[in-house]
């Protein structure tokens, strides 16, 4: 299977999965990161903005700005490359050209300011590599940072996945079940 065809039957196999469900599981997902040291001790904090079926990130956002902490969100731009800009309650959302949205005119922060970086993807093998949507924005992305990566995903999309040289894995993979990464401390 391709990982093109290993896409098409994640996005299907998210998209079945109850909207009851993905709230229960939001929920515990974003408990288990907001309780753990890594959360607790970064401050610039890098998170998506969730659309469609994705893992809701607005009330981790909602939570970062109640704790305190700088939330930057990815824009993207051309070359596939993806920007962290800042995200205040008064940052005004436009639609990106995917259909997620992304701040208009905010500040950006250099990438190696970050301490945490939270990661989506369809899928996310048990060493942190993952499935994304394709366009290797992260994988261009990720060795820019020295924060903490955590990607996030149910823990039904945590499975054996195929590789490529430049995929770069997340340091911790997070699901309703917790860290799955148990040899990590926090």
């Amino acid at each position: 299977m391709t990982k093109d065809d290993l896409r098409r039957a994640l996005k299907a196999e998210r998209r079945a999965v109850s909207q009851a469900e993905r709230e229960k599981y939001d929920a515990a997902l974003w408990e288990h990161l907001t309780r753990s040291r890594l959360y607790q001790d970064a401050l610039n904090c890098m998170t998506y903005l969730a659309f469609s079926w994705e893992i809701n990130t607005w009330p981790l956002v909602r939570q970062m700005w109640t704790d305190g902490k700088n939330v930057y969100v990815p824009v993207t731009k051309p070359g596939r490359k993806l920007i962290p800009t800042l995200l205040t309650p008064e940052t005004k959302l436009v639609k990106a050209p995917f259909g997620m949205e992304e701040p208009q005119d905010s500040p950006e922060v250099d990438p190696a300011q970050l301490d945490l970086i939270i990661v989506p993807g369809l899928a996310f093998s048990p060493e942190g590599y993952r499935i994304g949507f394709g366009g290797g924005y992260y994988d261009r992305f990720l060795p820019k940072t020295q924060g903490v990566t955590v990607g996030v995903c149910y823990s039904q999309f945590v499975r054996g996945l195929p590789k490529d040289p430049w995929d770069i894995p997340v340091d911790y993979v997070l699901t309703e079940l917790g860290f799955m990464q148990e040899t990590n401390t926090f």
